[in-house]
């Protein structure tokens, strides 16, 4: 047999047939150094603590280095002595993607081996291998926006970056390679935050974008005047996403009729969303579409509607139990969403109302099917994207963080909806206490970080072609009224964008 192979080796080269090349294969050894960037390798166990934050679960996963699909789910297991984190390489290159802090808070951060993804074993320093990678991708961001105007502060975070990578390739231990790797990883997650939320408003402004700055409301009854917050703080650019809830209407299309007017009384444009993800597996697919139309053609000048939310969160096709997490039962099979969306996506098309449909940001899930770009590739096919004019997603941070993530989601994003609209359709920083899984922006205050949360995310939200912005703070009506901090935050983004020029002095 291996004679055979050997004569078909030769033949294929003399034919000038390259041979195939080796399949990807190995195990790669990961070893971590404390996120204070102090050099003090940890313990499988400190590492492991470190990813899952303040209560989070295992979120280490093994993903496409371009395309961000989930290869493998918790690839991690404990290996050798000392017992250090590893994963085998699954016979194809791929990037290794968990949740981990800098100076900024949690991130998901994609170590991709140069871009490349591994295809071998190897034993690397995971916080240098990190910053190494997030510093050649904000290169790439910079190549891509040669308009943008550096600020102080946007400076001094590059060279903090290259100081410290240059420190960490110097190093003559790993303890130093993690140290100064660390400390490169938090200045470049600060200088690819101020790029970002920097650009976005100027990008938005130069190309006389039409963006949606926007915002949920899912009560309409214990502020009854959001319709003039709303206004105050989001126009001349103000959408808001009305939630209509089963358990508020029990099926009375009627209950929403005045905030539905009240919003257009006061300049805002609407989307309307019919069926809130947790509840979308309580219905049929029959049901499903009876609820979209109901509503579409109750009201018709409603400009787009949302066909479906959170579409890849397990819990909308999932059984689940009484605490709402999700059971391995699934729905049935034609009750699955993906049916749901083609039939609400198809109808709302032939009413002439723009169709949304808002994906759930997820890596490191129990089952690769249920991140967010598996999903998408898996369960909406051409048939159905026809229909569908805007892709947005949702992200709450405290569960799943994009934070460094963030221009390397947005491209995939677009990259995967090429024909389509993107932007953010659901945000929030849901808990003001300090169990919350992952901190961002401010560790210590979490009124802070969620104003931090606000005004990062509707600013970088702006800042590519196709996107529309969006954000659409879900706990509007509840935060809004007493956080002059949170308000401002948002406003401040359209500020920016209403600025008049200002003509260079002679």
């Amino acid at each position: 047999m291996k004679r055979v192979v050997l004569v078909l080796a030769v033949l294929a080269a003399g034919l000038g047939f390259a041979p195939a090349a080796q399949a990807a294969t190995g195990t790669v050894v990961l070893k971590f150094y404390d996120p204070a960037g102090e050099g003090t390798e940890l313990s499988a166990s400190q590492a492991k603590a470190v990813m899952h934050g303040s209560g989070g679960s295992d979120s280490d996963a093994l993903v496409d280095p371009v395309t961000l699909e989930d290869v493998k789910g918790y690839p991690l297991y404990k290996g050798g002595s000392p017992a250090r984190w590893r994963f085998d390489v699954p016979g194809e290159a791929v990037a290794f993607a968990v949740n981990w802090p800098t100076s900024r808070g949690f991130s998901t951060v994609v170590v991709d081996n140069g871009g490349a993804g591994f295809t071998a074993g190897e034993t690397l320093v995971f916080n240098q291998q990190a910053a190494e990678d997030a510093k050649r991708r904000l290169d790439a961001a910079l190549a891509a926006r040669p308009d943008y105007v550096r600020s102080a502060a946007f400076t001094r975070a590059l060279a903090g970056a290259v100081t410290n990578l240059n420190a960490a390739g110097a190093a003559t231990t790993d303890a130093g390679r993690g140290k100064y790797g660390q400390r490169a990883l938090n200045a470049v997650n600060t200088a690819n935050d101020l790029l970002l939320s920097e650009y976005g408003p100027a990008y938005a402004k130069a190309h006389a974008a039409q963006p949606w700055i926007g915002l949920t409301v899912d009560d309409i009854s214990s502020q009854p005047n959001w319709p003039t917050l709303a206004r105050t703080h989001t126009q001349p650019y103000g959408w808001v996403r009305i939630v209509f809830a089963p358990t508020a209407d029990h099926g009375n299309v009627e209950h929403y009729r005045g905030a539905v007017k009240a919003a257009r009384a006061a300049g805002l444009h609407v989307i309307g969303q019919p069926v809130d993800s947790v509840f979308a597996n309580r219905y049929t697919r029959a049901e499903y579409l009876a609820r979209v139309k109901a509503y579409v053609d109750a009201y018709p000048d409603i400009e787009a509607w949302e066909v479906a939310n959170e579409v890849n969160g397990c819990w909308v096709d999932s059984r689940t139990d009484a605490k709402g997490d999700c059971r391995d039962e699934l729905v049935d099979g034609d009750d699955r969403i993906k049916n749901k969306i083609a039939d609400a996506a198809a109808y709302v098309r032939s009413k002439g109302a723009k169709v949304v449909v808002t994906l759930y940001w997820q890596l490191g899930t129990d089952e690769a099917r249920w991140s967010t770009f598996t999903w998408a590739r898996a369960n909406l096919p051409a048939s159905t994207r026809r229909d569908i004019d805007v892709v947005t997603l949702s992200t709450y941070v405290e569960d799943a963080p994009m934070g460094l993530a963030f221009d390397q989601v947005m491209r995939a994003l677009q990259a995967e909806f090429p024909h389509q609209k993107v932007a953010l359709g659901e945000l929030d920083y849901w808990s003001d206490d300090t169990t919350r899984a992952y901190w961002a922006f401010d560790e210590s205050d979490p009124l802070a970080g969620r104003r931090g949360v606000a005004a990062h995310y509707y600013a970088a939200s702006l800042g590519y072609p196709r996107s529309l912005g969006g954000a659409f703070w879900w706990y509007f009506v509840q935060e809004l009224p007493g956080d002059a901090g949170l308000r401002k935050a948002i406003r401040s983004v359209v500020d920016r964008l209403t600025a008049p020029e200002v003509a260079p002095a002679p």
